[in-house]
């Protein structure tokens, strides 16, 4: 036998000894989730104070998956109160294919200070991997639902809704992440009142457990109520803890 065939079979011997083999990718934790908190203070020529609390769980049992979410922010300038906001969301989701999911969820929002006393939302849709990978992820949403605000002034509104989403994280290092969130939801009652919010985040790891964050929230309510503008901002940094 020539030397190079020789060669050949003892290299296609010896391979798969030498390289390790491929390990299947882990499934993600049955439990997960994680808690924040932000605190800002200042004093002087201002006294201002600034509190803001998440929370999130999340249960994936095999193809379905359930999420809880839980935000609140209070805002306080020389004594008094100037903003105060609270949100929730529960989701379910069920794995159609890979890349493939279908979803339900309800929402609740108050936020007194932007004219909303409360606001309920449910929805149901399909959720699209759009890009799959360790580094770079983007999934889109499209789904159909129900909201029913009441606000401040009395003009209470029930309406069908639609609503796109995208949602995308890179994880540019072993203990840095960007992410961007961003949803469009349309009246099927009155074209002019839409909603579009974002969410755009830095955050890094300091220990396995502990990360800070520093994100940067849009809400815009194309229709406000009267005396109130059509966009809130909120800037923060937080202090995160996985679990």
């Amino acid at each position: 036998m020539p030397p190079h065939r020789v060669l050949a079979c003892v290299i296609g011997c010896l391979l798969p000894t030498v390289l390790p083999a491929d390990e299947p990718p882990k499934p993600p934790p049955l439990w997960s989730g994680k808690a924040e908190v932000s605190y800002v203070a200042t004093s002087g020529n201002s006294d201002t104070k600034t509190l803001g609390a998440a929370g999130e769980v999340e249960y994936q049992p095999g193809p379905w998956s359930g999420k809880a979410k839980l935000e609140f922010i209070r805002s306080e300038a020389n004594g008094v109160v100037n903003a105060r906001s609270f949100a929730g969301l529960l989701r379910g989701a069920r794995k159609l294919t890979a890349r493939l999911e279908t979803y339900a969820q309800g929402a609740y929002v108050e936020n007194t200070f932007a004219g909303i006393d409360h606001r309920l939302a449910g929805e149901a849709g399909l959720a699209y991997l759009l890009l799959p990978g360790e580094r770079h992820t983007l999934k889109s949403e499209a789904g159909l639902g129900y909201t029913k605000e009441d606000r401040t002034n009395g003009d209470n509104r029930s309406f069908a809704t639609g609503r796109l989403g995208l949602l995308y994280k890179w994880k540019f290092s072993k203990t840095a992440e960007f992410s961007e969130e961003g949803s469009f939801t349309e009246s099927f009652k009155d074209s002019k009142d839409w909603r579009f919010g974002s969410a755009t985040s830095l955050s890094a790891s300091m220990t396995t457990v502990l990360s800070v964050k520093i994100s940067y929230v849009i809400q815009r309510l194309n229709e406000p109520v009267p005396g109130k503008k059509k966009t809130d901002t909120i800037t923060s940094a937080a202090l995160v803890a996985k679990f």
